[in-house]
């Protein structure tokens, strides 16, 4: 029986299918991206497996040398906790007072989860969720997603830089305009943010997001300096990885082109158009070694090597989460413990 004022009783199954039909159309778009990467990335390695002899490839892999190889290692590893304790100025800047011991462990831990993710957003929520500990998560997911556009920041203006500062690699005008024009604007837009939003609307939701949310790390000057310092120590750290894995892939980079590739290459790995980067990073190599003409079996085998490294800084993060107590973090915070009320 139907009474004025209520809603029918069916209405909330209504609702419910309609939740159902949306979360399943969510789901669908989900996996439908999914597999447009897989795709993706099943396609490129196919072409790089045509384009590339494959014997050759086998011999560069097992020519690999190990003392390189280890230096590479030990340096990609040390450029990590530089990350961290970059990070670890954006959280302490809002009241995160941890050691940078914590935020190092944190930092790798989410290395360790981005291993079964597509992208590295799974990662960044676990290693904001340590640092919270279930209070004020979303003051530390704000800190990683600054610390996350800082580093692109940072990361295209030094890419920017060395095209200026490097012309004579020839590289196609188009690529050379659109990097320099794109380092220049997140540069001035990063530095610049919080008066620009200002442009827009009083209830626009990036508007609120920048003015509030992350209005305390841009307006410490200070700390923008420390952080955009920490972060091209990091960047030039990674140029150094690309470096030293030449030599352990038996070639001899210049300095200077691995400053011009290695952003682009990064950036490219870093948007969401394959499974983990696979085959786009090994392409990107492809592209720009065998232009100074590099051998393609030695680009391939070096955007191998830099996954390698990258899995293996995971899996470090792996055992310093097993070593933790493989304990997930918290959502919210604990429980306060029963006050002892002693008998009368």
């Amino acid at each position: 029986m139907w009474v004025a004022g209520r809603r029918p009783r069916h209405c909330k199954c209504r609702l419910d299918g309609e939740n159902r039909a949306v979360l399943w159309r969510r789901l669908q778009g989900g996996r439908a991206r999914w597999l447009l990467r897989v795709a993706v990335s099943i396609g490129i390695v196919t072409y790089i497996l045509v384009d590339v002899d494959t014997e050759d490839l086998v011999r560069t892999l097992a020519s690999v040398r190990p003392m390189p190889l280890a230096g590479a290692l030990a340096l990609f590893l040390a450029g990590q906790v530089l990350s961290a304790y970059k990070w670890s100025l954006l959280g302490r800047s809002v009241g995160y007072a941890r050691p940078v011991g914590e935020y190092t462990r944190f930092y790798f831990i989410g290395m360790f989860f981005n291993l079964f993710g597509p992208s590295t957003i799974g990662g960044d929520v676990v290693r904001a969720l340590y640092l919270a500990e279930g209070h004020r998560p979303g003051i530390a997911i704000n800190s990683v997603i600054f610390d996350r556009v800082s580093g692109l920041v940072l990361l295209m203006a030094l890419g920017a830089a060395a095209l200026i500062a490097f012309p004579q690699y020839g590289l196609p005008w188009p690529l050379t305009a659109s990097l320099v024009a794109g380092g220049l604007v997140l540069v001035l837009g990063w530095w610049m943010c919080s008066r620009l939003v200002r442009l827009l609307p009083a209830g626009n939701r990036f508007r609120r997001q920048v003015e509030t949310e992350l209005g305390p790390f841009w307006r410490d000057r200070v700390l923008l300096v420390r952080v955009a310092v920490a972060s091209l120590a990091f960047h030039l750290t990674q140029v150094g990885v690309q470096y030293v894995l030449a030599r352990a892939a038996g070639v001899a980079l210049p300095f200077s082109y691995c400053l011009v590739y290695h952003p682009v290459i990064s950036v490219m790995t870093a948007l969401p158009l394959s499974v983990a980067g696979l085959g786009v990073r090994e392409g990107g190599y492809l592209y720009f070694l065998t232009r100074i003409d590099v051998d393609d079996s030695i680009a391939v085998t070096l955007g191998l090597l830099w996954f390698a490294l990258t899995v293996l800084a995971g899996l470090v993060g792996g055992a310093l989460f097993v070593a933790s107590g493989a304990a997930l973090p918290r959502v919210h915070p604990r429980p306060a413990a029963p006050a002892n009320v002693s008998a009368a």
